[in-house]
């Protein structure tokens, strides 16, 4: 984490004398109220309700030149819970890079680290970006770090070939039940598309390694000590259709191999069997000059990596990020400054046994994360925002995380200075629509908002 914040330092004082930077000072956070302060599990006489504040104070850098564009973002996050001795502190930074190697080719880069506790996690996200996903109580020490990188090239006026690669490490430190863990996924896959006039057809293969390892207290001992190591290669083939020019579908389809390797040094004894999992994947979305909304279900293998353990999940999730005229009368399409920003999910996620590759356990998860931003001026925004999250196990998954569920209510805010963006990294990951018109051409402005970027950034529309 620390060398990301020197290295915006030092690529902000470079890149200021050659008259290509641009600097940020920024201000996030938020005053809220939740009724499990500790994230304790139901039933737990431990629950309790609390105030807490999230103040996030950072900086934005931004780099461009004739073919790329650097963006930097860092902040401390304090969040302090009234009435406790001292406040929890996060810190984050994020990279990300854009260039044009050649006319017919584009490379992306993406680097994320952050140190601090898992409940800050929540607090900092935006509605649209909250993930359904099993994740464990209390304030759980989580340090994380990711990469990635994509690289396409444009083969044809309508087909195109690419090339990603990506990885993740995260460790958690339960201090209350005792368990620590190690995770990392790291992974390459090679692509095609092919655009015709209203449908894109889409073919994916690669291949990724997977290590989870989990550890516990001998004096309070649950699953055990585990480490497993995994090869996972897999493919899909996709179909993207265009109704109209706003309302558009999909639909992927294929498998992943699941096949583990090596001994357990704590269980060497263990034989352990491949198995071939299906992947299934449906998408409706709906774009427009300014906004999105989109209902996505999942039926795929993926390794959770706050509780190390693989998981076969079916999923359900609708994201928005749609203006709310009803409240802003003066307001157009094109410049909104009232806007509902969101996500609800429901999720089944099973436990794959490390051994076997059987399903040996569930969980329910269900979360609602909506909010309401207004922005008064440029660089100003201000908003209400609700959070649900719930996830409850059968009687082997409870054994990894209890049951439990939380209600917070948020008031937020977030500030930039100066308020002008000059340039900002475009958004190049896969599109929502057949005809790729949710993204922009390069150096022009966006035809809609990603609804994973901030609250009613003006500058990215």
């Amino acid at each position: 984490m620390r060398p990301l914040v020197l290295l915006g330092m030092l690529l902000g004082a470079t890149s200021v004398r050659a008259g290509n930077g641009d600097f940020h000072a920024t201000a996030n956070g938020s005053v809220a109220t939740t009724d499990n302060e500790t994230g304790a599990e139901t039933g737990s006489p431990n629950r309790k309700a609390s105030i807490f504040s999230d103040v996030r104070p950072g900086m934005l850098f931004t780099y461009n030149s004739r073919r790329m564009i650097h963006e930097l973002v860092t902040d401390v996050d304090l969040l302090y819970h009234f009435g406790a001795d001292r406040p929890n502190v996060t810190l984050h930074g994020d990279w990300k890079a854009f260039f044009l190697p050649t006319p017919r080719s584009e490379l992306t880069l993406n680097a994320t680290g952050m140190e601090g506790q898992m409940y800050a996690l929540s607090a900092a996200t935006s509605p649209t970006e909250a993930t359904t996903q099993v994740v464990p109580l209390g304030r759980v020490n989580v340090a994380q770090g990711a990469g990635g990188e994509q690289l396409s090239w444009v083969a044809t006026e309508m087909s195109r070939v690419w090339q990603r690669g990506f990885a993740r490490y995260t460790t958690t430190n339960d201090t209350e039940a005792l368990v620590d863990t190690k995770a990392f996924e790291g992974g390459t896959a090679l692509g095609i598309d092919r655009e015709y006039r209203h449908d894109t057809f889409l073919f994916e293969a690669g291949a990724s390694y997977v290590f989870l390892q989990r550890l516990e207290d001998p004096t309070m001992p649950r699953l055990g000590n585990r480490q497993d190591h995994q090869i996972n290669p897999r493919a899909i083939v996709g179909l993207q259709h265009d109704f109209n020019k706003e309302w558009s579908a999909g639909v992927d389809g294929g498998g992943v191999y699941v096949i583990p390797y090596g001994i357990d040094p704590y269980n060497p004894m263990d034989e352990r069997k491949p198995a071939l999992f299906p992947i299934l994947g449906l998408v409706g979305a709906y774009t427009d000059v300014w906004g999105r909304a989109q209902l996505a279900a999942r039926h795929q293998v993926t390794p959770n990596l706050f509780i190390a353990q693989n998981t076969l999940s079916d999923s359900v999730k609708l994201t928005m990020a749609l203006p709310l005229p009803f409240f802003d009368q003066n307001t157009n399409r094109h410049d909104p400054r009232v806007v509902g920003l969101g996500s609800a999910g429901v999720e089944r996620s099973q436990l794959i046994d490390p051994t076997t590759n059987m399903l040996q356990g569930e969980f329910k998860v269900v979360r609602i994360d909506f909010g309401v931003g207004w922005q008064p001026w440029r660089g100003q925004t201000f908003g209400i925002r609700y959070e649900f999250s719930y996830q409850k196990g059968d009687t082997v998954a409870d054994v990894v995380v209890p049951t439990f569920f939380r209600n917070t209510i948020y008031f937020t805010y977030a500030l930039r200075y100066p308020q002008e963006v000059q340039v900002r990294v475009p958004r190049r990951e896969q599109s929502m629509r057949a005809d790729r018109t949710d993204l922009a051409p390069i150096g022009a402005e966006p035809v809609v908002n990603d609804p994973a970027e901030e609250l009613l950034d003006e500058d990215k529309r």
